[in-house]
C-alpha cells in the first residue's frame, strides 16, 4: 500500500486463480478524509458458479477492459471482508449461483498493480 501512495504500481508476484464470472461484475472505489487521513473504499461485487476459500486471508486482481489492474487486499491486515449469498436457480434449468461481494477499506485500497 505505501508503494502505491508514492506512485509505484505494484508488482504481484503470487500465483493467482481465474475466477469466471457470469453477468456483469461491478468495481467501484469512494474515497475521503478521515481525521485528516485518507481513507479508500474498494467494493467488488460479481455472481460465479465457483466457491471461494473460506478461512483464508484473499486478495483479489481486478483486470479491467483498458487492461488495467488493481489488487484488493495484500498480505497484511486489513484483509477485505467478504460476504457471498447463494441463489438456487429456477426451475426452468438455470444454474445455483453465489454471489459475493468484498469490501476492503484502507488508505489505498485499490492498488494498481502489474500480475
Amino acid at each position: 500500500m505505501l508503494q502505491s501512495l508514492c506512485g509505484i504500481t505494484v508488482a504481484v508476484i503470487a500465483s493467482a486463480v481465474s475466477v469466471e464470472f457470469s453477468g456483469k461484475p461491478l468495481f467501484k472505489t469512494e474515497g475521503s478524509k478521515v481525521n485528516g487521513s485518507r481513507q479508500e473504499k474498494s467494493i467488488l461485487e460479481f455472481s460465479t458458479l465457483e466457491v471461494l476459500p473460506e478461512g483464508e486471508n484473499l486478495a483479489f486482481i481486478v483486470s479491467g477492459a483498458n487492461g488495467r489492474q488493481y489488487l484488493i487486499g495484500s498480505r497484511e491486515p486489513r484483509f477485505p471482508v467478504i460476504n457471498y449469498s447463494d441463489t438456487a436457480g429456477s426451475p426452468s434449468g438455470d444454474a445455483a449461483i453465489r454471489t459475493y461481494k468484498i469490501t476492503h477499506l484502507a488508505q489505498k485500497s485499490a492498488l494498481p498493480c502489474i500480475l
